[in-house]
């Protein structure tokens, strides 16, 4: 096992991790010999032959309905087997290069790098192999993360689509008209990743316009060096803006999320976020220490 790595070794991680995302998003047509050698191997895992029919179709909903025709039962998910297992086939790679992926798990894991190469994903049953074409345009931002500011970041073959917003999935309707949104319709939004993505799109100024929210205290972690502010709208919402720690590519996202009306300093607001104490108790107390609150 290695413990640290040399500047080549480093160099060589990097090489693959450039590769590995410039290739998701290559529109690369099936190639069934390729497919049938993983079919070969997945298959044989389960002591079951690759089964004679083999299905190509141009998308994960195609794939799903074809799967409930053929079954009687409704699928709600593929197999993640394929480009989903990028980050680790990623991995194994550079444990190739670097030689020392063993010997006996080198044929399995070339063959699911090779298939991975030519297909999106799967749906294995007993009797048919459905196999999920890659994407005709698949569009990323710098790290990597499905995103497209003007349209769909994904379309398949079949001209189902998707869209995304620096790696988190959206409605169509968070790109092209991202400040359509009423406020009752803002706050409605319960995933915290959504709605700081069609805050993003939209802008964080009309955020605040369409909230009537008004900043009523800023504090700085001087910890961490991390923003918060609270803000009042209006009718009495309260509303916490937070910055996010560094993340792998060194963004700092930030998140606006509810919190309690009788809350009056940022501070509190984020130690009332992360226990159970009340507002009164966080007011009087509002130093949060992580591992030790309740």
């Amino acid at each position: 096992m290695l413990e640290n790595l040399t500047s080549e070794q480093e160099q060589i991680v990097e090489a693959v991790t450039e590769e590995y995302i410039a290739d998701i998003t290559k529109p690369t047509p099936p190639d069934i010999e390729v497919i049938q050698k993983w079919l070969d191997v997945v298959y044989g895992l389960y002591d079951l032959k690759r089964p004679q029919r083999i299905e190509v179709v141009g998308s994960p909903y195609a794939a799903l309905k074809l799967a409930a025709d053929l079954t009687g039962v409704k699928r709600n998910d593929t197999d993640y087997c394929g480009v989903a297992d990028g980050y680790w086939i990623a991995q194994f790679e550079t444990y190739l290069r670097l030689g020392i992926l063993k010997p006996e798990e080198e044929h399995d894991f070339i063959t699911l790098r090779d298939f991975a190469r030519v297909a999106w994903d799967t749906v294995l049953l007993d009797e048919c192999a459905i196999i999920i074409r890659r994407p005709v345009d698949f569009r990323v931002d710098d790290a990597g993360n499905p995103h497209c500011a003007t349209g769909p970041c994904l379309v398949w073959a079949d001209g189902q689509h998707e869209y995304a917003w620096h790696g988190t999935w959206v409605d169509e309707r968070v790109i092209k008209n991202p400040r359509g949104y009423s406020r009752e319709e803002y706050l409605a939004i319960s995933n915290t990743e959504q709605r700081r993505a069609l805050s993003e799109a939209a802008g964080w100024s009309w955020v605040a316009e369409i909230l009537g929210a008004k900043s009523v205290d800023k504090w700085t972690d001087p910890k961490t060096s991390l923003n918060y502010d609270l803000f009042r709208c209006e009718d009495g919402v309260q509303l916490l803006s937070k910055q996010s720690p560094p993340l792998k590519d060194g963004s700092q996202p930030r998140y606006l999320e509810p919190v309690h009306e009788q809350l009056r300093t940022a501070q509190a607001a984020r130690k009332w976020q992360a226990t159970s104490m009340s507002p009164e108790e966080c007011e009087a107390d509002p130093e949060l220490i992580y591992g030790s609150e309740a």
